[in-house]
């Protein structure tokens, strides 16, 4: 039997209603000037639908009016000393770093303390934590300044014994003194415990994220691509605006976890506060803003992949088992959410071209036995698992061996400028291939994506799923010179070093482990599972590519990250450094999958082999480590002698 929902989502549904009465009423003037705003929403409904149920978020935090310069620059040097734990070697940074591209969340599944002791809970971040009507997963207290007199005293976070002992460390910190004065003037012993919190949620307010989201929100039309709107229309549409209102989506209100369906948690939530029962597995709903920055998710970080929780959400909280497509999409627009800086890089140069990127449209294609075939093509690349993989009911249909689809690779259906696109492919082919050190037609070569990408096996050329892959390849480069510019990847040049795997797995952890999870596994949804392919793609293990696969090495990986991750980033507008994607393609590649048999026959001429290739035999005698891992520089500088 279905359980009645919280009071708090039928006030917040009714709220809602109202809302969307009035704001139709008083907006209705205005409508034409948004008109054509969003595609296929006319009029711009949708984007008024947002901006009812989500609102602006405010320039600053409540309670800024009386923070002051001096006040907020104590707060962060407070924000980074590890001298308020009780060994010293812990700060509030520790667990909400903010330095390094951090949204303020460690991206560990519960807080480590000073004492190598792990909490019972997710650390939640502190970016915007101030806009939130409580603090804590059970909203224990009501503002910034008592959250930050919490972890020192815990026991099992910073290990402080009391506020007294706090108080006189710093005041033994040689600088503290004249700080603490400085902030609060006119007092006669400025270093108090209240003093010391009142800095910290001085700066902490300062702590303010604004995404592409937030440029649609004000009237952009072109912030958001045509899909993160769909997501958006997905995310109000199934129900997560029920919990997840307000600019910060969520961070407004308490909700049972496990609605309609009970989710296994020793943790009771709010009941530990007011031992009520009524507030029995009761949290507080947590922000999105950065969302896929602060992996992994609920209060006991139990789920690593963002798919996942978006799914399990769906069918905890709604009583509903989400599509594949509706779970992509909103991920797509959960990724407008994230803070601007903290996931750019430096854009890429680039020379104007003269050919147009316009991939045609699906609903183009003609009618009669070609587009059929055409059809079909799509169908087999967008849904390789289920087709064509260990989901295909049919046995001898089964040539793929893992859970990718093609599409993982090649982004957009592959249409994305620079994203491995199949626009213009079939004017490369027939085309020399060094690893095989011949010729190849287009039929061999995805064959070769098969057996490497895909873990499996040809199949054969004459059939009707190579006939129906090579036709929606063709459709997709019928108008597209072999030299436009957008074709494979852009050039990656790496930093002249051997990549830092252990930097490399911080970096994923923060930027990747949203969608492809902590164990790199990806993600089958509840209502596709076993039959459909997934949302998410496993980047290593036994459902990932093999060792064989072009995707295993470095330079290949980095250069498609770069241009292309997390989900949906521009080519030439990277959110991840180059330096930092070196090393999460090393972190990649130093992980375990499947193995190929006779890679040993690949390049027949051992001086056609890249030099980034991970297995030997080589043709010079630099060591299979430098070849998998770097520097490069000096094994191209070897080949051009």
């Amino acid at each position: 039997m279905q359980k009645k929902m919280s009071t708090a989502v039928i006030l917040i549904t009714v709220l809602n209603t109202l809302l969307f009465t009035n704001f139709g009423s008083n907006m209705a003037a205005e409508a034409s000037s948004h008109s054509a705003t969003v595609p296929g929403t006319p009029d711009g409904a949708l984007m008024m639908q947002a901006q009812a149920l989500f609102g602006k978020l405010p320039t600053t935090m409540p309670g800024s009016e009386h923070d002051t310069p001096a006040m907020i620059a104590l707060g962060k040097k407070l924000y980074f000393e590890v001298g308020i734990s009780i060994n010293k070697t812990q700060s509030c940074n520790s667990c909400h770093p903010i330095d390094n591209k951090g949204a303020g969340a460690d991206n560990l599944k519960t807080g480590k303390g000073a004492e190598g002791k792990s909490g019972n809970r997710n650390d939640p971040p502190t970016m915007n934590a101030g806009y939130q009507f409580a603090q804590f997963w059970d909203g224990r207290v009501g503002t910034l300044e008592k959250q930050s007199q919490g972890p020192p005293l815990n026991p099992i976070e910073m290990g402080m014994p009391n506020a007294e002992s706090l108080v006189k460390r710093l005041k033994d910190i040689k600088h503290y003194p004249t700080d603490f004065k400085k902030a609060f003037p006119g007092e006669k012993d400025p270093v108090t415990f209240d003093n010391f919190a009142k800095a910290v949620a001085a700066f902490e307010r300062t702590l303010i994220s604004r995404g592409r989201f937030d440029l649609f929100m004000a009237g952009d039309r072109h912030a958001l691509t045509s899909q993160e709107i769909e997501g958006m229309r997905s995310f109000i549409n199934v129900g997560c605006i029920q919990c997840h209102s307000g600019p910060n989506l969520g961070g407004m209100t308490f909700q049972k976890m496990g609605v309609f369906n009970e989710y296994s948690t020793k943790d009771t939530g709010r009941f530990s506060v007011t031992n009520l029962e009524s507030d029995k597995y009761v949290f507080k709903v947590p922000m999105l803003r950065n969302v896929t920055l602060t992996a992994p998710y609920f209060h006991d970080g139990e789920v690593s992949n963002l798919a996942e929780a978006v799914d399990m959400m769906g069918f905890l909280q709604l009583n509903k088992e989400l599509k594949n497509e509706e779970i992509n999409n909103i991920l797509r627009f959960l990724t407008t959410l994230a803070d601007t800086k903290l996931t750019t890089a430096p854009a890429i140069k680039t020379k104007a071209s003269a050919v147009a990127w316009v991939p045609p449209l699906m609903k183009d294609v003609p009618q009669g036995e070609e587009g059929e075939l055409v059809r079909y093509g799509a169908l087999l690349v967008t849904d390789t698992f289920a087709q064509l993989g260990p989901g295909a009911k049919n046995e001898k249909m089964r040539f793929s061996g893992n859970t990718l689809t093609c599409t993982n690779c090649h982004q957009n259906n592959g249409t994305k400028q620079f994203g491995l696109p199949w626009m213009g492919v079939s004017q490369m082919y027939p085309q020399y291939r060094g690893r095989e050190d011949q010729v190849q037609g287009l039929e061999k070569r995805i064959n070769g994506c098969f057996e490497r990408s895909l873990n499996g096996r040809e199949m054969a050329a004459d059939s009707k799923e190579m006939k129906a892959i090579v036709a929606y390849i063709n459709w997709l480069s019928k108008d597209m010179p072999k030299n436009a510019y957008g074709l494979g990847s852009p050039k990656f040049e790496g930093p002249n070093r051997k990549a830092d795997a252990n930097n490399g797995q911080e970096v994923y952890n923060r930027f990747c482990m949203s969608c492809h999870g902590k164990n790199g596994d990806g993600y089958q949804s509840l209502s596709a599972r076993g039959s459909a392919s997934y949302v998410s793609p496993a980047l290593w293990g036994p459902g990932s590519f093999n060792n064989g696969a072009g995707m295993n090495r470095l330079l290949t990986s980095a250069a498609f990250i770069h241009s292309n991750m997390p989900l949906g980033t521009p080519w030439n507008f990277p959110a991840i450094t180059n330096e930092d994607t070196y090393d999460i393609a090393a972190y990649l590649s130093s992980m375990d999958r499947p193995q190929m048999s006779g890679l040993e026959k690949d390049y027949p001429k051992l001086s056609k082999k890249a030099v980034d290739c991970p297995y030997p035999p080589y043709a010079d005698n630099f060591s299979q480590e430098q070849h998998q891992y770097g520097p490069f520089q000096p094994i191209i500088n070897s080949k051009k002698k």
